[in-house]
């Protein structure tokens, strides 16, 4: 009997002590991004939601040249041991996406998807069958277009993708309803100062799209 009481006390120890350091990496993340977000973009004003505690947060921010910026920061559950054994079952990786609101009419919707071996990451696209597809090569990554039959503007925002770091980079869209250019990024961990750079460049390519 001593021994289950034991080995029940240890499970205990160990989940209080994976519920402490998780709980503590996701309000750093959250406080980190935050601070990257605002950094990068020249915000006039913000508006946060946390989401489900420390899982991540949605932000509004408004800006001069933009109608406005929505980010979502989803964190996967560090603070819960029960996910652990299922951790590298699903993406296993926190998400970032971020929706720019642009004050002038998109003329195509499009899509930029990298592509890779497991599904877990693959963006649903409801109107993939309307869409032209193909893949490109872009210094050994593959990469999956899908646009409006003879428009291509995909191609010009192939440049722009490579501001970011590749191994985060999971999607980019352009739709027309709401005039949205949005971005999905993946990452376990991240180096904000890159991130920061990265998003001040993409943010200056979005603002002159036309």
């Amino acid at each position: 009997m001593n021994k289950y009481i034991t080995l029940f006390i240890g499970i205990s120890v160990v989940i209080s002590l994976i519920y402490i350091a998780g709980y503590k990496k996701n309000i750093k993340i959250m406080k980190r991004m935050a601070e990257t977000l605002e950094k990068a973009f020249k915000i006039e004003d913000q508006v946060y939601t946390y989401l489900g505690g420390v899982l991540g947060f949605s932000a509004d921010y408004k800006l001069k040249k933009l109608k406005q910026i929505k980010a979502v920061l989803r964190l996967i559950p560090r603070q819960s041991a029960l996910y652990l054994p299922f951790m590298f079952l699903t993406s296993g990786r926190d998400s970032l996406q971020i929706m720019f609101y642009l004050k002038r009419p998109i003329k195509e919707e499009f899509h930029i998807i990298k592509k890779n071996f497991l599904n877990f990451s693959k963006p649903k696209i409801y109107n993939r069958d309307k869409l032209q597809s193909e893949v490109v090569d872009i210094d050994g990554v593959k990469y999956e277009l899908l646009y409006e039959k003879g428009l291509s503007e995909s191609r010009d925002f192939l440049n722009f993708i490579q501001v970011f770091n590749q191994k985060h980079f999971n999607h980019l869209a352009a739709t027309k309803e709401n005039n949205i250019i949005y971005v999905n990024l993946l990452f376990y961990n991240m180096n904000y100062e890159n991130l920061t750079n990265s998003l001040k460049k993409f943010c200056i390519a979005v603002e002159n799209y036309k």
